[in-house]
């Protein structure tokens, strides 16, 4: 399936990606652009919502992030 190589190439990609989308969430939880005092108040939920969505997809990656870390294990029990 994958190489020692690829397996750990993609468990730095998840791993980067929790920590990118958790950091995203949490921006948008806390309505970092609140410059725009202009705009509809529609926003607020907008934002609440990228939120969430970030956080789902940091649970993506770190779901991907167990998978190739056992992965990674099984190929180093093999070597």
């Amino acid at each position: 399936m994958f190489g020692p190589f690829c397996t750990g190439i993609f468990l730095f990609l998840a791993l980067w990606g929790t920590v990118f989308m958790a950091v995203l969430g949490g921006l948008f939880y806390n309505q970092s652009g609140k410059d725009w005092k202009t705009r509809v108040n529609n926003f607020n939920s907008l934002y609440q919502q990228n939120a969430y969505n970030c956080w789902v997809a940091c649970g993506v990656y770190i779901g991907i992030a167990v998978l190739l870390s056992v992965r990674a294990c099984c190929l180093a029990k093999r070597a």
